[in-house]
């Protein structure tokens, strides 16, 4: 074994792409978790939870390559078992839908803010340690009405927080649509479906040059735009893209109806998982200095049949999305929707002195003190006022009682509130 060598001191930096959380950060998080609970479960959706380690097959099931090869802490366990730290929470959900099937109630609601992890360069709104909410909606038949109920959900949280509808858009579009015209329109092959997916979905950040070089190397075909009245008019007549073009057509009118004002139907929007089949979706932040998606989700008809084998008419369909803490807490720091740091204690007790009568009757009057429902800590070592003030205030404590000789004979005291 190798010495330490005693001139070595240890980092106190953490680990690259994790956070440390003291209790102003904390207050943070439990801010934005309480606020997204409240909301999610308003359309009465449970919450669940899972071990945050899962065995890696069912990523590479569904997930996509890119995120088993390249973005997961992936690892061979002593009992020679491939496990993955979950980067995502979707494919343990349907593992377990799929384990207790016969026994739930469909269509059902479900949330979870799990802890998860991706390797992957540290930046603005991603880190490579991370909370996410997750909201499912899972039904044996699918529905637009679901789907607009997920958009629905994703509208409340950002109002709950005090978003403006000016302050976010929500961008919608459909992968059946976009296979369609992959396969009757751009006559691609499953290799060139996926690069034209994957150049799609980086098209807002790289140059209009870069895309139409790289575009050129996948097909000849004029790039269609649905914005384009021409262009719409021939997708619409080509059987097998105007049925989905409709649909997903259908679901934004919906969503409008239901009073989401700023939906916006995007072809741009593809989503960078390989499970979703039907509707997707991103949330982008309006905001010129921060011009990027804040979360995303969408739809996905056949996730729960990898653990059953071929779908049939019992399938579970599902609809939902993920929303990390980290892109979160930028958008809320950027308007000021943060509220202020309330430390959870309420009162700190000041011991002027080391009388032991003294101490006595501190512990006394923190005791009653908490019987009334209040949090409460004890200062035994700073004997002046004006320090006690001090601490007080560095800890964010707002509330302030001192015991000294003349609270002890006259077993009063009060509490000032700083």
């Amino acid at each position: 074994m190798t010495e330490k060598d005693p001139s070595k001191k240890l980092s106190t930096e953490s680990y690259k792409g994790v956070r440390d959380f003291y209790p102003t950060d904390l207050f943070v998080q439990h801010f934005m978790f309480d606020t997204w609970r409240k909301a999610v479960q308003s359309f009465g959706y449970e919450e669940y939870d899972a071990s945050v380690l899962e065995n890696t097959e069912i990523y590479k099931a569904k997930s996509g390559d890119e995120i088993v090869n390249a973005q997961s802490y992936t690892f061979t366990d002593r009992g020679d078992r491939e496990v993955t730290l979950r980067p995502e929470m979707t494919p343990t959900l349907a593992r377990m839908v799929a384990a207790r099937k016969r026994e739930l109630g469909f269509p059902l609601r479900l949330f979870s803010i799990p802890n998860c992890f991706r390797y992957e360069r540290p930046q603005r709104g991603r880190l490579r340690e991370f909370w996410q909410l997750n909201v499912d909606l899972l039904t044996k038949k699918p529905s637009p009405r679901y789907d607009v109920e997920i958009l629905q959900v994703v509208s409340t949280i950002m109002k709950a927080f005090q978003a403006k509808d000016s302050d976010y858009e929500i961008r919608v579009n459909s992968r059946a649509f976009i296979n369609a015209l992959y396969t009757d329109y751009y006559e691609l092959n499953t290799e060139q479906a996926l690069a034209f997916q994957k150049l799609t979905d980086k098209k807002n950040k790289i140059s209009a040059e870069e895309f139409a070089a790289e575009y050129v190397k996948i097909s000849d075909k004029k790039l269609l735009d649905v914005n384009d009245s021409s262009d719409l008019t021939f997708m619409k007549n080509m059987p097998g893209v105007k049925e989905p073009l409709d649909a997903i057509l259908d679901t934004v009118a919906l969503a409008k109806k239901e009073g989401i004002a700023n939906i916006i139907f995007d072809t741009d929007i593809v989503r960078g998982l390989d499970y979703y089949t039907g509707l997707v979706f991103e949330v982008k932040d309006t905001d010129p200095q921060n011009n990027r998606a804040l979360f995303g989700g969408g739809r996905y008809d056949n996730l729960v049949d990898i653990f059953e084998g071929a779908a049939d008419e019992s399938s579970i369909s599902g609809v939902g999305f993920g929303y990390g803490d980290v892109a979160m807490q930028n958008f809320l720091e950027s308007r000021n929707l943060i509220p202020p740091y309330q430390a959870a204690t309420e009162i700190l007790v000041c011991v002027l002195d080391d009388n032991e009568a003294t101490v006595v009757y501190a512990d006394e009057v923190a005791a009653e003190l908490r019987q009334t429902g209040k949090n409460v800590a004890v200062n035994y070592t700073s004997r002046k006022y004006p320090d006690n003030i001090k601490l007080a205030e560095k800890l964010g404590i707002k509330n302030i009682t001192v015991i000294g000789e003349n609270e002890v004979t006259e077993k009063k005291f009060e509490v000032k509130q700083l």
